[in-house]
């Protein structure tokens, strides 16, 4: 019989034998034992969201009513993609659109986001924006906070809502409407979402996003239809931005028509998209709607001055109308 090593134990008859380690005997007195409670965190989880809607400024739907303009219409200026900060907007028009709409009486603006360039050097490849911008990401947030904090205690600001540009700041744990916003007036669509206009006796619904699904060089206003039929299928109106194109256009869905808005963009020298095939030249915003208070009518212009142009005839009649009352006529 063969001898039996220390580390070996016989297992039959046979003598067969079968090699076995040392079993310590070790006692472990305070070992921690997770508690997983998943009542207690389901409650923790269901007061998080609870503070978090009531921390945010953001909001789906929104009503604004805008003051009577002596039975005239009223203008609405659907600005979207200034991109201020880049050494590409067309700034002579912007400023003139932004003081045209901020010093003129029954003139008002919704601003339908990437107010700022913000380009950030974390981005990846897209950080390479951050060589066209002259002043920093925090300096443009400023700016446009004061400027638009004008428009909005003036009361001519209806409605914010959010742009890709502005999330950039996300990446850091905030928000840009709630870091730079959260004392406006207006409402804040931060997903975008439906704003009721009550102007005289008329409602107009208002659809917004800075985006949809459906984008089309060809045809720019598809992702407005597919909003509208996927999204709001009531609304009056449909204003989104991106895509640096421009298109005003009417049509009828439902046996009503509708106002379709893809606002252009004020950045109209950008290289990027020269580089990458998007067209050499964007085009450049200011759309501007008519509102009527005693009709249900939409009257779009490709340009703020159009708009005003248009304000001031419609004054010159309503003058001459009046003082022919008052002649007898």
């Amino acid at each position: 019989m063969r001898e039996i090593k220390p580390n070996e134990i016989i297992i039959n008859a046979k003598g067969e034998t079968r090699r076995v380690s040392a079993q310590e005997r070790t006692l472990y007195q305070d070992k921690k034992t997770p508690i997983v409670d998943e009542k207690r965190i389901l409650r923790h989880l269901q007061e998080a969201q609870a503070l978090k809607r009531e921390m945010d400024i953001g909001q789906r739907e929104a009503t604004v009513e805008i003051a009577d303009n002596g039975g005239l219409p009223a203008l609405i200026w659907l600005v979207c993609d200034t991109h201020l900060g880049s050494k590409g907007v067309d700034y002579d028009a912007f400023i003139n659109h932004y003081e045209l709409v901020l010093n003129t009486p029954g003139a008002y603006a919704i601003s339908n986001g990437d107010e700022v360039d913000s380009f950030m050097v974390h981005l990846g490849g897209a950080a390479t924006g951050v060589y066209e911008t002259p002043i920093t990401p925090e300096q443009q947030a400023r700016m446009v906070r004061k400027m638009w904090k004008e428009l909005d205690d003036h009361g001519k600001l209806l409605a914010m809502s959010y742009g890709n540009h502005n999330d950039w700041i996300n990446r850091s744990g905030y928000s840009f409407e709630n870091t730079w916003l959260a004392d406006f007036k207006c409402p804040i669509l931060n997903c975008g979402g439906l704003l009721h206009i009550k102007f005289g006796n008329q409602i107009y619904d208002m659809a917004i996003s800075h985006q949809h699904w459906g984008a089309s060089k060809l045809n720019p206003t598809n992702m407005s239809k597919r909003f509208m039929e996927h999204e709001y299928p009531d609304a009056d109106i449909f204003f989104l931005g991106h895509t640096h194109q421009k298109e005003c256009l009417q049509f009828e869905r439902g046996g009503k028509r509708r106002t379709a808005v893809v606002g252009g963009t004020y950045k109209i020298y950008d290289e990027w998209s020269m580089k990458h095939g998007l067209g050499q030249i964007g085009q450049l915003g200011g759309a501007t709607l008519a509102l009527y208070p005693d009709k249900k009518e939409v009257i779009p212009f490709y340009y703020v001055e159009e708009a005003m142009d248009f304000l001031v005839i419609k004054k010159n009649i309503q003058e001459i109308e009046q003082a022919n009352k008052k002649e007898g006529y």
